[in-house]
């Protein structure tokens, strides 16, 4: 499926902060959001990158209004400076960037495991930077994952060397961060700003339309992952339960979002079930008692 380029511009005075906006989901939801208006802050780690995605997003909204913001996610002093070089209103924040696979003993540049570090604790020091940015009405969502639904968080040893695999730690480190949007939420009860959660499913390259220097598949390879569309789906298809949560109307705080198909593999945005643990208070405010700690962050209330 492309871009909606006949959406109109429902977004327009918006303004979106996407992480990990130069690839993957996080680009197409930078994209389209832009095509209906947003103004778009990336939130990208390489400038080169960055770029290739702004330049593929104008050829899709030559009118968009765009801004790259450079944050490595694994850096504390990064997200300092990248907090500092934001001087809007916020409207919405859409936590994408992550790494998806890792040595064991992989660390961040201030020592934290590099997966806790980068997908939960990074969005969490970067949300409490900017969060006297955040418009009255702001709304953030965190990108989950089916894999959360194998993973303990176990608040207590964040950053402690973790055993089994690659998958099971990342599992964990969405996890955390939806658990973290979770208690956001509920510490926002008094207010009109909101968090919720959202994951694309099972979102593949050779289903997703092609971008120049972002997208590109052979015509083999695409031809044989269309065998799969009835189970999967393309980035562009997966970046939907993500932007429904972001906008939709029907969108409410503590949501969970996700693909409506088979083992939410696939299909328009629903409302989903997340794990108990994510949803507990108990383990969101020891959560969030580690994440002030092993960050040297508040997040101001």
């Amino acid at each position: 499926m492309d871009a909606p380029l006949s959406q109109p511009h429902d977004l327009d005075g918006r303004t979106i902060l996407v992480t990990g906006a130069n690839a993957g989901i996080g680009y197409w939801c930078a994209e389209r959001l832009a095509v209906r208006g947003a103004r778009i802050l990336l939130g990208c780690r390489s400038p080169e990158r960055a770029q290739t995605a702004v330049d593929a997003i104008t050829a899709q909204a030559p009118a968009a209004e765009l801004r790259v913001v450079p944050v490595d996610l694994g850096s504390l002093d990064s997200i300092h400076r990248a907090a500092a070089d934001i001087d809007e209103r916020i409207d919405t924040v859409i936590c994408n960037a992550g790494v998806k696979a890792a040595d064991k003993g992989a660390r961040t540049h201030d020592g934290l495991d590099l997966m806790i570090g980068t997908n939960f604790l990074g969005h969490f020091a970067l949300l409490a930077r900017i969060a006297p940015r955040l418009a009255d009405d702001a709304r953030v969502v965190a990108v989950g994952s089916l894999a959360h639904r194998f993973a303990h968080i176990a608040p207590d040893r964040l950053s402690e060397p973790w055993h089994g695999s690659s998958l099971r730690q990342y599992g964990r480190s969405k996890a955390a961060l939806m658990a973290f949007a979770f208690e956001l939420d509920r510490r926002w009860s008094d207010s009109a700003r909101s968090a919720l959660c959202a994951h694309p499913g099972y979102a593949v390259d050779p289903l997703t339309a092609p971008r120049p220097g972002l997208v590109e598949v052979p015509p083999l390879a695409r031809g044989l992952a269309a065998l799969s569309r009835p189970f999967v789906q393309g980035k562009d298809d997966g970046a939907a339960p993500l932007i429904h949560a972001a906008t939709a109307p029907d969108a409410r705080g503590g949501d969970y979002w996700g693909p409506g198909g088979m083992l939410e593999f696939r299909g328009a945005p629903a409302r989903m079930r997340a794990s108990d643990e994510v949803r507990s208070p108990a383990t969101g405010a020891a959560l969030w008692d580690a994440a002030e700690r092993l960050t040297g962050v508040r997040f101001p209330l």
